[in-house]
C-alpha cells in the first residue's frame, strides 16, 4: 500500500472503507454516492497501511467546472493536514485539466476554502423534516424534466438523475405544465429531496410539499436561502434548520446555472 503522504485513486473495493469515513462523520452517503464518484469522478484517498484515513472526490460537469466533495478524515487522524492535503489535490487536478472548482462548504471549512483562493457565493440550508408515508407514486424522468433540471443547473448531469430517480422513485416529480421539477434518492440516516427546480416560487412549494407527502421517514432538503415560500411550507410541515452551506468557486469560469431557477441542490457533495 502506498505510504500515508501519497495520494492513490480509489476503486470500488474501497468503498467498504470509504463508507466507515461517512458515517464516522454523520452523513447520509450510500455505496451507491461513491459508486457515482467512481464512475464519472474520481475519488482521491490517502492509507495508512490498510487503513484509508482519508478521503477527497471531484465529479466533472460538462467541459469547464467540476465538484469537489467527500473531503473525509477518519477520526484518529484528523488534526495532521490529511484531508487539505487530498483538497490541494482536487484542485491541481481541476486546475491541470483547465476547470474551474466549486463546492459547498460548511461554515467550519470556509476559512480554509477561502485561504485557498475560493470566492463566496449563493448559500443554502439543510432543513430535515420527517415525510407522510402517504404514497408511493413514481415516475422515470422524462426529457423535459432532464433537460430543465440540466439547464438549471449549467451542466448535462443526466447519468446522476437517471441514478436518482432509479433509486428514489417516489421523489420524481413534475408540477403541472412542467413548472417545476423535482428528484431525490434514497440515504443512509434520510432520503434527500433535491434538485428541484422552477423559477415559480408557488409551483416549487407545491411541488416539492407534495413530495415530502409521498416519502416515509426522515428526509433532508438543501434549499436555496433565496427561497422564502419553500422554507415557510417546511416549517409548516414540522421542518427543522439543521446546517447552512455557502457556494464557493476557485476558477475563471463564472458560476454556472441559472440562479433563480435552483431551488434545492442535489447535495453538498453533488451541487
Amino acid at each position: 500500500m502506498a505510504p500515508i503522504d501519497d495520494p492513490v485513486v480509489l476503486s470500488p473495493a474501497d468503498i467498504a472503507q470509504a463508507m466507515e469515513l461517512s458515517a464516522e462523520a454523520g452523513w447520509n452517503q450510500l455505496p451507491a454516492d461513491w459508486r457515482l464518484f467512481m464512475a464519472h469522478g474520481k475519488v482521491f484517498g490517502l492509507f495508512d497501511g490498510e487503513i484509508l484515513v482519508a478521503t477527497a472526490a471531484i465529479m466533472p460537469y460538462g467541459d469547464d467546472f467540476a465538484w469537489i466533495g467527500m473531503v473525509l478524515t477518519r477520526k484518529d487522524w484528523r488534526g495532521r493536514g490529511h484531508g487539505t492535503a487530498l483538497l490541494k489535490t482536487c484542485i491541481a487536478e481541476l486546475e491541470a485539466l483547465g476547470r474551474t472548482a466549486l463546492l459547498d462548504a460548511t461554515p467550519a471549512g470556509e476559512p480554509l476554502y477561502r485561504s485557498l483562493g475560493f470566492e463566496d457565493g449563493e448559500r443554502f440550508t439543510r432543513w430535515q423534516g420527517v415525510g407522510g408515508g402517504a404514497s408511493a407514486a413514481s415516475a422515470t424522468p422524462d426529457p423535459a424534466a432532464l433537460t430543465a433540471a440540466n439547464a438549471a443547473f449549467g451542466a448535462d448531469r443526466t447519468p446522476l438523475l437517471i441514478d436518482f430517480s432509479a433509486r428514489c422513485p417516489a421523489a420524481r416529480r413534475s408540477a403541472p405544465q412542467g413548472a417545476a421539477h423535482a428528484f431525490g434518492r434514497d440515504g443512509r440516516i434520510a432520503t434527500q429531496i433535491g434538485p428541484v427546480v422552477g423559477a415559480d416560487e408557488a409551483a416549487v412549494a407545491d411541488l416539492v410539499e407534495g413530495v415530502v407527502a409521498a416519502l416515509d421517514g426522515p428526509v433532508f432538503l438543501d434549499v436555496a436561502d433565496s427561497r422564502p415560500l419553500l422554507v415557510e411550507r417546511l416549517r409548516a410541515l414540522g421542518f427543522a434548520r439543521q446546517r447552512p452551506f455557502l457556494r464557493m468557486k476557485k476558477g475563471p469560469t463564472p458560476t454556472p446555472g441559472r440562479a433563480d431557477e435552483s431551488a434545492v441542490i442535489a447535495g453538498p457533495e453533488f451541487g
